[in-house]
């Protein structure tokens, strides 16, 4: 038997990677993911729905999809040494806490894009990613377009003002939240859902008289928008 220096052995296991994954092959990968996380980051900016865009969590969107098209190339590369990698990145835990369900379905689209386009689906990839999009995208303006939206109407006014309890009651989906009695204002907190239809009527509560202010914020269940 030769004698292997500790050199050879990194040259013949490189040479070997560079065979198994050719620059094309990368570089074409590497793209067509970045792609498909560019689309996938504009579905979400289109259909967010939450207090505050994060740019940072679209970029991580990217990063995610690049990120794991490159562990698929790793891995399908060498059978032998994928099984060490995989068992190193199942040691791996996120500590970030996601607050919307939403956040987590567009992380584990990213995944599975870059998964798809690491494996070598190219068609695959581009066609669910795509269908998935359009898909997503119709259902979102379908529900915008037949539902009504959930607003928090805050009204303020004078003591002893008539008409105030009556005109929120008027609107069908008006529900009061909170009641506020001072000397010298009082205050109501009601949730109603409203359309293009009803708003006009939620907005004509400042005409009341005594009245000193209406508020109406946008609200999505669990926070102001």
């Amino acid at each position: 038997m030769g004698n292997y220096s500790f050199s050879d052995i990194i040259k013949s296991s490189f040479l070997a990677e560079v065979q198994a994954v050719s620059l094309s092959r990368l570089i074409t990968t590497l793209v067509l993911t970045f792609l498909l996380g560019v689309f996938i980051v504009a579905v979400y900016r289109l259909t967010y729905n939450g207090v505050l865009f994060s740019w940072n969590f679209a970029l991580s969107l990217l990063l995610l999809g690049l990120v794991t098209a490159g562990v698929i190339l790793a891995v399908s590369s060498n059978v032998i040494l994928s099984l060490g990698r995989v068992g190193a990145l199942s040691i791996v835990r996120f500590r970030t806490a996601v607050k919307d369900a939403m956040d987590t379905v567009f992380m584990f689209w990213a995944i599975g894009a870059g998964i798809m386009a690491g494996a070598g689906y190219i068609t695959v990839a581009l066609a669910a990613t795509g269908i998935t999009g359009a898909l997503f995208l119709g259902a979102t303006v379908l529900r915008q377009t037949i539902t009504s939206r959930a607003y928090m109407i805050i009204v303020r006014y004078e003591p002893g003002a008539q008409g105030v309890r009556e005109a929120l009651a008027a609107l069908k989906t008006c529900r009061l939240r909170s009641e506020s009695l001072t000397g010298r204002e009082e205050e109501l907190v009601a949730e109603a859902r409203l359309s293009a239809r009803t708003f006009p009527q939620a907005e004509r509560l400042r005409d009341l008289p005594g009245v000193l202010r209406v508020d109406i914020v946008g609200y999505n269940g669990d926070t102001m928008l």
